[in-house]
């Protein structure tokens, strides 16, 4: 856990607010220090992506040593059922051929709908997510990562590394 009370530390988490009254138990910082970025189903898809780039300008701008990626235990937030949500996608008049050019010219690999549905697996995604920040070229070797999940309903949380 966090040990630094004098720098802010930013979060990676879902969209469950009931989780916030746990952070700064996890991270050992009063609410004022914490910078939390809320992203469904606590994925970051991309090392160039929206969520990356708000992680690194919080590194420089904020001076963020401390960057914890906090997971839902009790989240819903990755079970998403590929075919239901392609059918949820033609049925707002995306054609084949749109999805397929999105494929094609290559920003989301191979497979547009994998994409999407991300990963299903909590422990999964931060694990590859503390990888992706730790390796990533713009972020500096003294920034630490640290991953949890935790559970709303039981007050609990487990690192995970």
């Amino acid at each position: 856990m966090g040990n630094s009370t004098s720098k802010k530390a930013l979060i990676i988490t879902g969209l469950n607010e009931k989780l916030n009254q746990h952070f700064p138990i996890i991270t050992n910082k009063n609410g004022e220090d914490l910078i939390i970025i809320k992203t469904i189903g606590n994925i970051i898809s991309q090392p160039y992506d929206s969520i990356m780039r708000s992680i690194i300008i919080a590194v420089y701008q904020e001076e963020v040593e401390e960057i914890f990626i906090i997971g839902d235990k009790e989240s819903t937030e990755c079970s998403i059922n590929k075919d239901e949500f392609f059918s949820k996608i033609q049925k707002a008049n995306i054609s084949t051929k749109e999805m397929k050019a999105i494929e094609y010219i290559g920003v989301v690999g191979e497979d547009l709908m994998s994409w999407l549905v991300g990963r299903q697996d909590m422990k999964t995604i931060i694990k590859e997510n503390i990888s992706l920040i730790k390796q990533h070229p713009l972020i500096p070797k003294n920034v630490t990562v640290f991953g949890f999940i935790a559970s709303a309903e039981l007050s609990e949380f487990e690192e995970i590394s």
